[in-house]
């Protein structure tokens, strides 16, 4: 096979990732080398997936579903597969009714799994403005009540009754979105919920302990000039169904940024790119420069704090909260001369300190891949473009306690496998 690596990124978005590339772009097996002496091949999920959905159910296992296999036209895909943590194993897991990448994933309350929107193609004109159901009990995806709006890089946030809260993204990969919905998990469908005071894609949203959702960054397409990203936030109430723009200001404008709840109630923001700085340093795709930078936003003040800066710029990252309270932020975008490749940087957010402390590095490198937290405290990574611009089927687990990056299988007594150097 001619494995050519993706040469060129057909749109921008936060959760989008659409390449134009030759024939095969499929990354090879990964191999490490155990504490015996031997190379052995790595754990790897059933397919590989980049721009995929993954989520913990509640039996602990975890669901990773759609995503691109190649991020030609025709590589999206409707598979889903399960990752088991007794047996350290995935298996497939059926299929979505259509194939999805740059999908949300939202748990419900009755533990049930809601899709919504993403694409079905590389290109433009390929979102989806349906959704779908995936039941645990029964092991099936079956259609739900469908968007008003084709939607991609959007965002989904559970609501305090259950319902859930879709904002903005792109109906065609092109122009941006100032409307928003909500799904009725008792009816299965969607009703509207107002408009954004600025349409936005690829910002961040997070439920506060108010019940209201932060809405933040992102930016808009289709302006004079090109592209713009904000450093504006705003708060949708649920109580009266409406969007109201924030004094406040972020630190800096983002756009592909992550954001988590930290225990407290805060929100951290951290990485995306920015249109304020342009530097020779770091290469940047429509003069928006990838951030080291992340803030907090304080629910009691109504304010913006910056943090300590990461070692790295991350944009498009995985952010994870830990059971110990701290955030791992992994991966993202980086430019090896005239491609898009993911990078091996990684980071973890104390909130005692304010810092960010260098953790890592993956022993793959990985960019649109997914992070989920195991009922045992790891973090398992997987899938994404790797460093040679390829999408990947391997995974890797993040360890608290031993504050690195672990391969498996190894053996139950014995964690040692050296990370392989990409």
């Amino acid at each position: 096979m001619n494995r050519q690596p993706l040469v060129a990124l057909s749109f921008f978005l936060a959760a989008g990732l659409s390449a134009c590339a030759g024939n095969g772009i499929s990354e090879a097996p990964v191999s490490y080398m155990n504490p015996q002496g031997n190379r052995v091949e790595a754990l790897a999920m059933t397919s590989p997936r980049a721009n995929a959905a993954a989520i913990r159910l509640r039996d602990g296992r975890v669901l990773i579903c759609g995503g691109t296999a190649t991020g030609e036209v025709g590589g999206v895909l409707s598979s889903a597969e399960l990752y088991d943590p007794v047996a350290r194993s995935f298996t497939p897991a059926g299929a979505m009714t259509v194939a999805r990448a740059g999908q949300t994933i939202t748990m419900l309350r009755d533990g049930r799994v809601l899709l919504t929107g993403g694409v079905q193609n590389a290109g433009f004109r390929s979102q989806l403005a349906s959704a779908e159901i995936y039941d645990p009990a029964a092991g099936t995806f079956s259609a739900t009540g469908s968007m008003a709006t084709p939607r991609e890089g959007h965002t989904a946030t559970m609501l305090r009754d259950g319902r859930v809260l879709i904002v903005g993204g792109s109906g065609n990969g092109v122009s941006t979105l100032g409307s928003a919905e909500v799904y009725d998990p008792s009816s299965g469908t969607f009703s509207g919920a107002g408009h954004l005071n600025q349409p936005r894609v690829a910002h961040v949203a997070a439920l506060l302990g108010s019940g209201k959702v932060l809405i933040a960054g992102g930016g808009r397409s289709g302006m004079p000039g090109g592209y713009i990203s904000y450093d504006t936030a705003e708060m949708y109430d649920p109580a009266t169904r409406s969007f109201t723009a924030m004094r406040a200001r972020m630190t800096s404008d983002r756009v592909g940024a992550a954001a988590v709840k930290l225990n407290d109630g805060r929100v951290l923001i951290a990485g995306g790119k920015s249109g304020r700085v342009v530097t020779s340093r770091h290469p940047n795709l429509f003069s928006l420069t990838p951030l080291n930078t992340a803030e907090i936003f304080d629910p009691e003040s109504s304010t913006f704090i910056r943090t300590g800066d990461m070692e790295a710029p991350h944009y498009l990252p995985t952010a994870t909260t830990l059971d110990n309270g701290n955030v791992l932020v992994v991966g993202g975008w980086t430019i090896k001369g005239p491609v898009v490749a993911g990078m091996r940087d990684a980071a973890v957010y104390q909130p005692e300190t304010n810092l960010f402390a260098h953790v890592g590095p993956t022993n793959v490198a990985r960019l649109t891949n997914t992070a989920t937290l195991l009922n045992d405290g790891e973090v398992m990574i997987a899938g994404g473009i790797d460093g040679n611009s390829l999408v990947g089927a391997s995974v890797e687990f993040y360890s608290p306690t031993q504050h690195r990056f672990l391969m498996l299988p190894e053996p139950a007594n014995s964690r040692q496998a050296a990370p392989i150097q990409q």
